[in-house]
């Protein structure tokens, strides 16, 4: 989905660097010729196109936009006002939808509310409310007319209120009276402020929609008065209290307004700073209550605490608002995401966190959830390296790695990442691999023209590839769930069906793999220091490069009758013919066959002792 905005104004920059940052591809385009980034001309390649002009312009730029822009395109109308424009989309020609974004250019979409006010059934405005859910954005629906009538209420009386109190106070106030104002009166000038020093064209046709509502405002404040007057403002507060309830954490409201003044002296400074540390801490509080109440939700929903692209959209978006040092701010708030979240494993009950390859929905996923039933201590990697490396940091306690497959053999990845890290197998566990051809939709096979997959899970599906899509150009990925996010209407992926349910995919042909028993065995890593016990010892060793060398080494085994059930081979990385060998031998070794080891080979690393488990302990109740 190619997104263009049109009109680069605050909005519009908001917008380009909203969809920017979760990975859309959007321009933005503006009549001011510094701010465009594409000509007027281009729009025509663009399926979405923002208007975020001035309301008064929203008639010209409608008919700028007609002259260029493809039939199909999806026009997104964000006016705070809706019924004067309705015919100017109507007689347009393109499909529109129309929302209404109750915050500002510099806020942020989190617990904001968007109002959604025409919603067609198209697939692309669909999308674009999935990211704003997806923000934290509320979302909520009304009308066109319900739209109007509820804006001139809210919109046109906080501003007719803020204008009216401005007005008053024009000829009294300076920028010295801002030393005696009240918190509450303090807070309602910056408000005022805010409304006076924007485009007044912005306002126009809000305040116009609302003559009514400022007619009965008007008759509001006399009534006030008159109860004021009367001495009846015990009972005018208790009538108000019915209906306005919603009075806590305003300190930090009013806190925050003191932050937008500007101290002088160093004593005035140092108070600033001070104030400014004491609500940044009340902040962080807030921030590690709504994330134990998140754990709350995720138990109920059985998904993992841990998100890694959540956190990596959060980061980015955060270090794309300021000036400062990118690196130093992302620590800080990966300090505050690493508090949060140690507050959430404790409210979910979670001890021990465990390391698998993602996206959600891969067959690591799956060995772990037979060990452990809850997606909660799970942390999603891109790569086994990473998953090794979270182990060994200690940002995971447990990390599930597959070893070896039934069809294809040795993970190489694996082996390599066990001989680089200081980590050892304690524990394996086995997963039955049943893969899947799928699609976005009900597709026939002569339209695939590519096929997403992991290399194992293509290999293992040879046959039907060459039997029923012989013109499918395949592409490999990091995880069969990670062929997902890759597809278009004209390709497919081969996954689990655990996946294909997790991503709502169509399953096209169930269980295409080669062999029907496919079994895919998975190694649990820990950092090193545990209790050494099971049957099965893992490790690595190096001979030197003669006649008889690897035989004496096997020798050992042969003579004490120690069975072998796996013998492989991996370059050392040394220089070309120079190897090293991995060995899982069926018997835990002991202290002198360790020795006679380490006499007849250049080095030797045990990489682990184990055995086959069906339970992995990672709860506080467990």
């Amino acid at each position: 989905m190619k997104i263009c905005i049109y009109g680069m104004g605050g909005m519009g920059s908001f917008f380009k660097n909203f969809f920017e940052n979760r990975g859309y591809f959007v321009r933005g385009y503006d009549v001011v010729k510094h701010k465009s980034e594409i000509e007027l001309v281009d729009i025509g390649s663009f399926d979405v196109i923002f208007l975020c002009v001035p309301m008064d312009k929203i008639e010209e730029a409608v008919g700028e936009i007609k002259k260029y822009a493809d039939k199909n395109a999806l026009l997104v109308d964000i006016a705070s006002v809706k019924k004067p424009f309705v015919k100017i989309y109507e007689k347009s020609g393109f499909e529109w939808m129309s929302i209404h974004p109750m915050f500002g250019p510099d806020s942020e979409i989190g617990l904001s509310n968007v109002i959604v006010v025409r919603l067609p059934k198209d697939e692309r405005a669909e999308k674009i409310l999935e990211e704003f859910r997806k923000s934290g954005a509320v979302l909520s629906y009304l009308s066109l007319e319900e739209h109007d009538k509820e804006m001139s209420k809210i919109q046109s009386a906080s501003h007719f209120l803020l204008l009216t109190l401005s007005y008053y106070l024009r000829e009294w106030f300076s920028d010295e009276k801002l030393k005696i104002l009240s918190p509450i009166s303090l807070t309602l000038i910056k408000l005022a402020s805010r409304i006076i020093n924007q485009d007044w064209r912005m306002y126009k046709y809000i305040l116009e929609n609302g003559e009514v509502v400022r007619e009965e405002i008007i008759k509001a404040a006399a009534e006030v008065d008159r109860l004021i007057k009367e001495d009846r403002i015990q009972e005018l507060f208790n009538y108000l209290r019915d209906a306005f309830k919603n009075g806590k954490n305003t300190t930090i409201i009013l806190d925050s307004t003191r932050t937008t003044l500007t101290p002088n002296s160093l004593e005035e400074l140092r108070g600033y700073i001070k104030t400014v540390d004491s609500l940044i801490l009340r902040l962080i509080e807030k921030r590690v209550e709504a994330g134990r109440r998140i754990a709350l939700e995720k138990i109920k929903r059985n998904e993992p605490i841990e998100v890694s692209e959540v956190e990596y959209f959060k980061l980015k978006e955060l270090t794309s608002k300021t000036s400062l040092d990118a690196g130093c701010v992302s620590k800080i708030f990966e300090e505050i995401m690493s508090l949060t979240k140690a507050e959430e494993y404790k409210v979910a009950g979670v001890e021990r966190k465990v390391a698998v390859l993602g996206p959600a929905g891969s067959f690591s996923e799956e060995a772990a959830l037979k060990l452990i039933h809850s997606k909660l201590p799970l942390i999603y990697c891109s790569s086994v390296d990473e998953i090794v490396k979270a182990v060994e940091s200690g940002k995971a306690d447990f990390g599930v790695l597959p070893i070896e497959n039934s069809i294809n053999g040795t993970v190489i990845p694996s082996l390599d990442a066990l001989l680089k890290h200081d980590v050892e197998v304690f524990a394996e566990t086995e997963v039955e691999v049943n893969l899947n051809l799928a699609a976005k939709k009900l597709i026939d096979f002569k339209e695939i023209e590519v096929i997403y997959s992991h290399p194992q899970a293509v290999s293992q599906c040879m046959t039907f590839i060459n039997n029923y899509l012989p013109h499918a150009e395949i592409r490999y990925t990091k995880s069969t769930s990670d062929a997902v996010t890759l597809l278009d209407d004209k390709s497919a992926a081969i996954v689990s069906e655990n996946a294909a349910k997790i991503y709502r995919l169509q399953i096209l042909r169930r269980r295409i793999q080669d062999a029907k028993e496919n079994v895919t065995r998975f190694y649990v890593v820990r950092k090193r220091g545990g209790e050494l016990k099971g049957n099965v010892t893992a490790l690595f060793f190096g001979v030197e490069d003669r006649p008889g060398a690897l035989f004496s080494v096997l020798e050992i085994f042969k003579r004490r009758n120690i069975n072998l059930r796996k013998l492989e081979s991996r370059p050392s990385g040394i220089k070309l013919g120079d190897y090293i060998f991995f060995v899982e031998a069926e018997k835990k070794l002991e202290e002198e066959e360790l020795r006679e080891l380490k006499e007849r080979t250049t080095f030797y690393k045990v990489v682990g002792v184990f055995e086959k488990i069906d339970r992995l302990n990672v709860f506080t109740s467990e």
